[in-house]
């Protein structure tokens, strides 16, 4: 068998090399022209992802956007829940310091928002021995911000938690430290908020057919097995 002639073929492999070279230093200069890409709407962010890069723009809303990541709603892009921001005045509030801290809504967020994903007649799974008043309060007419407003933001607001001394400085948050505060009893509703609006009184004979107002609430309305006031914590006795 005769070798191979390298003699002959040696312009053809100068050919590709030629080519592979040039294929390379083509893509080193349009990488240069273009520059780095721009992270996309849902930017990562550790092991995050910011729904709205905008709001993360400033540093006085990373409070909000941190607890968000890790919150049950992280998926959901700020806007579809806040649907009546307006970008342009916080931008010139932003620029002018005259925002106000900590930042809160002007008014509570209508239960249509959360409609949106969610439905009233919902029945969510319960702890302990709670029964599910979902559908009573729905048909009432209540917010449901009125029991679940820390169901994002873990109620910072609510509990002072920028007074803190490492939660003082809006730029220090972000979710690493945030873990330490926001933790899941915070984001669900709590006994207290149910006696925001319920005078609790203890009846074994409660009757779920009678009407009954607000201040009259027996216990047996939202407890299953509980069937001796001392069961209740002292200050609600």
């Amino acid at each position: 068998m005769g070798g191979v002639n390298f003699k002959n073929a040696a312009p053809y492999i100068i050919v590709v090399l030629l080519f592979i070279l040039g294929v390379g230093i083509n893509a080193i200069i349009s990488a240069g022209r273009e520059g780095p890409k721009a992270p996309g709407k849902e930017a990562v962010a550790g092991e995050y992802q910011l729904a709205s890069s905008k709001c993360a723009e400033c540093h006085e809303m990373w409070p909000y956007i941190s607890t968000w990541m890790l919150s049950a709603h992280k998926k959901v892009s700020c806007d579809r829940c806040h649907t009546n921001i307006d970008l342009a005045a916080m931008e010139k509030a932003h620029a002018a310091g005259s925002y106000r801290q900590p930042i809160a809504l002007k008014a509570p967020m209508d239960r249509g928002v959360c409609l949106g994903c969610h439905s009233g007649q919902r029945a969510p799974s319960m702890p302990g021995d709670l029964r599910d008043p979902h559908p009573a309060h729905f048909e009432a007419g209540i917010q449901c911000v009125s029991c679940h407003y820390g169901v994002t933001h873990f109620k910072i607001n609510e509990r002072d938690i920028f007074k803190l001394p490492d939660f003082s400085n809006p730029s220090n948050w972000r979710p690493e430290l945030v873990k330490t505060i926001a933790t899941l009893p915070y984001s669900r509703p709590t006994m207290q908020d149910c006696f925001n609006c319920h005078q609790t009184v203890f009846n074994p004979n409660f009757n779920p057919e009678k009407p009954m107002k607000a201040s009259e609430t027996p216990c047996a309305a939202c407890h299953t097995q509980l069937t001796n006031p001392s069961q209740l914590p002292p200050a609600y006795r």
